[in-house]
């Protein structure tokens, strides 16, 4: 199931016990990024996992890039899919890699305006303790790396909205497998570009889909088996 994040929905049923589901995001346009290559990488792995995966159920969504209404949407998208794991998308526009992110931060950053020209919320001390991810990193940058694709564990998601959308999943997952993966610029499609403009750093877009599947597939089938007590915890 693909969906605009916070359009209703009607709500996805599936016997108890039986299937996996994930809930996979990615973003729209904030400043300095008119079109948001994550939001067709959503599409695209959800695709992938509702018509390449036997069993396995995905619900996509497009968050908006305003904290406070990302954080409903999130919240919505969660409620509706009530997903085995949510696998999250973001733009790193800078970086030269693929980045696994292992902490968010309940801390956003009150410099970078969002979509609405809106700065970040104020915390409580001490909350901005990091959140660490409750999938398993080291598979899932396996996974990208084994399809040719540059890629590193990061230590931070940042301050922008990747790390309070990442923030308030890891919050509110109860404790599901969550991940967030960077990613950077991706290859333009053949023929748009001449090969020899392309940086070879940028990720081929059917490679990247393929891997980022296949790491949503492994976080799902871990959490229906940890929760069903068949498989050791990863």
């Amino acid at each position: 199931m693909l969906t605009t994040a916070g359009q209703a929905t009607a709500p996805h049923h599936r016997p108890t016990g039986q299937g996996h589901t994930v809930l996979v995001t990615g973003f729209g346009p904030f400043p300095g990024v008119r079109i948001n290559p994550t939001g067709r990488l959503m599409e695209m792995v959800s695709r992938r996992l509702a018509h390449g995966f036997s069993g396995m159920t995905a619900h996509g969504g497009r968050l908006t890039v305003r904290y406070a209404l990302a954080r409903v949407q999130l919240e919505a998208l969660l409620a509706d899919a009530r997903p085995d794991a949510v696998l999250l998308f973001g733009l790193a526009s800078r970086s030269r890699m693929v980045r696994v992110e292992r902490h968010a931060r309940r801390l956003d950053s009150p410099l970078h305006p969002d979509a609405g020209g809106a700065g970040g919320a104020a915390y409580a001390r001490g909350s901005d303790l990091p959140l660490t991810s409750t999938a398993a990193l080291g598979p899932a940058l396996a996974a990208i790396q084994r399809a040719g694709i540059r890629a590193r564990i990061s230590p931070s998601a940042g301050r922008y909205l990747c790390n309070a959308v990442y923030a308030a999943a890891l919050e509110r997952a109860a404790g599901r497998p969550v991940l967030f993966v960077h990613v950077p610029w991706l290859r333009p499609r053949p023929g748009t570009v001449p090969a020899w403009r392309v940086a070879r750093w940028r990720p081929a877009e059917q490679a990247l889909v393929a891997a980022l599947a296949s790491i949503a597939v492994q976080m799902a089938t871990s959490a229906r088996c940890r929760r069903l007590a068949q498989c050791p915890m990863a």
